[in-house]
């Protein structure tokens, strides 16, 4: 995550928030399978997934490109995933989670997940990336289950 984020960081070039466009898929290929792309759509107030990894859609089983995040996630999850997200966008800042990052999804192990803010081609902060690294819990100790995930918002 580090070496991700510090890609991330040196594509700002002085700037708070690099470009979209800026983003190579050739910078990370040993990334690709647990990197995420979004993109907040004003209109309908939801993001639409642009990129999700083997490794996402393995977890997430209706997340593909096109895909809306009101899709994906169930209803009862949704305003708090979308409240997430929206706020690296419109703060920006990024997103930084430990433990059970998939705990609203019924999942069981604990991973790391890092998102942050893109800008579209008219300078605004309308996209994010992200990767998430994940491992299934088979054996728990006593407590684990109730690991919350720790989340952190670092402005730019």
């Amino acid at each position: 995550m580090r070496r991700f984020l510090r890609y991330y960081l040196d594509l700002r070039n002085g700037r708070r928030v690099p470009y979209r466009h800026q983003i190579s898929p050739l910078d990370f290929p040993d990334l690709l399978g647990i990197v995420f792309l979004y993109e907040f759509d004003a209109a309908s107030q939801d993001f639409y997934i642009r990129l999700a990894g083997e490794q996402i859609a393995q977890m997430l089983r209706t997340a593909r490109a096109g895909a809306k995040l009101s899709e994906v996630f169930p209803a009862d999850v949704f305003p708090i995933v979308l409240e997430r997200y929206r706020r690296i966008c419109l703060t920006p800042c990024v997103m930084h989670n430990v433990g059970q990052v998939f705990r609203y999804l019924g999942g069981t192990g604990t991973g790391e997940r890092i998102a942050m803010p893109l800008l579209g081609e008219d300078g605004e902060p309308g996209y994010f990336l992200g990767a998430t690294t994940y491992s299934l819990a088979h054996d728990h100790g006593p407590g684990d289950d109730d690991t919350p995930v720790r989340i952190t918002y670092t402005p730019l």
